[in-house]
């Protein structure tokens, strides 16, 4: 089933032709974004294996959720792993910091690239958070 949208000319009226095929990209996105977070809403709320159905009542609490507080993306599999990476490198990073130990080259050796790996994990989730879109 194809759901169109109807705008009023009024309101369309000094869009360029790109803006007006940006703006309809930009709805369709938003409004895949709200029925995700509407299916993700009745799966919660569902108390029985029935069939799923999205009310107009959730449809309404995922805009609202979408307004208060930003749709929910899926963090990519990438970003998942740099965050486990960071933490696991930084763990052992500390763990490693022995300033007894550090007249060993192969020790401060092994203990740098560690840091090392921490610190391009760290800023590469700086760098490709969502939020700095």
């Amino acid at each position: 089933m194809k759901i169109e949208i109807d705008i009023s000319d009024d309101k369309l009226q000094n869009l360029s032709i790109t803006a007006k095929t940006e703006i309809s990209k930009v709805s369709k996105s938003y409004i895949e974004d709200v029925l995700d977070e509407a299916s993700r809403i009745e799966e919660s709320r569902r108390t029985s294996n029935g069939n799923p159905e999205i009310t107009a009542a959730i449809i309404n609490d995922a805009v609202v959720f979408a307004k208060n507080y930003g749709i929910r993306k899926k963090k990519p599999k990438k970003q998942i792993f740099m965050q486990i990476l960071a933490f696991v490198a930084s763990t052992f990073t500390g763990g490693l910091f022995d300033t007894d130990k550090f007249k060993d080259t192969g020790y401060v050796l092994l203990f740098l690239v560690i840091f090392l790996v921490a610190v391009v994990a760290t800023v590469y989730l700086i760098l490709n958070d969502n939020n700095n879109e």
